[in-house]
């Protein structure tokens, strides 16, 4: 899958107003995120643990979720098994990870995330899959 919005589709109104949750505990991280998704044309609400990530998530519907998996607590992993328990597909789960290792591919996997990415972020693939609205 290359990106979740048809590339083929107009932009309207509706796809201007996507909502989009991140959850990311280092503060500068999260807020450079929030940046770009948000210069992208997307609405951007954060949070910080996966425990405040639910609140966002039941307040906002987004679309799409981008998760650390580094989370404290409950980890992205757990976030990510959560929100595909209570939400169908429809809900695409980005995760950016710290590691490289092949044990945090195989558990996202498991989990339900669609996309993995690595830190640093590779702006251009993140923007292949998540693509700018304008």
């Amino acid at each position: 899958m290359d990106a979740w919005l048809p590339r083929n589709e107009p932009r309207t109104a509706m796809t201007e107003e996507v909502p989009v949750v991140i959850v990311e505990d280092d503060p500068e991280a999260r807020e450079a995120l929030k940046s770009l998704v948000e210069l992208d044309g997307y609405r951007v609400h954060t949070a910080a643990s996966a425990e405040q990530a639910h609140a966002v998530i039941a307040e906002h519907s987004p679309l799409c979720v981008i998760l650390d998996l580094g989370l404290p607590g409950a980890s992205g992993i757990d976030l990510a098994r959560s929100l595909r328990a209570t939400h169908d597909h429809s809900l695409v789960v980005i995760a950016v990870t710290g590691s490289q290792g092949v044990d945090d591919e195989r558990a996202a996997e498991q989990a339900g995330i669609d996309y993995l990415l690595h830190k640093p972020l590779d702006i251009d693939r993140f923007r292949r899959i998540l693509q700018p609205l304008h």
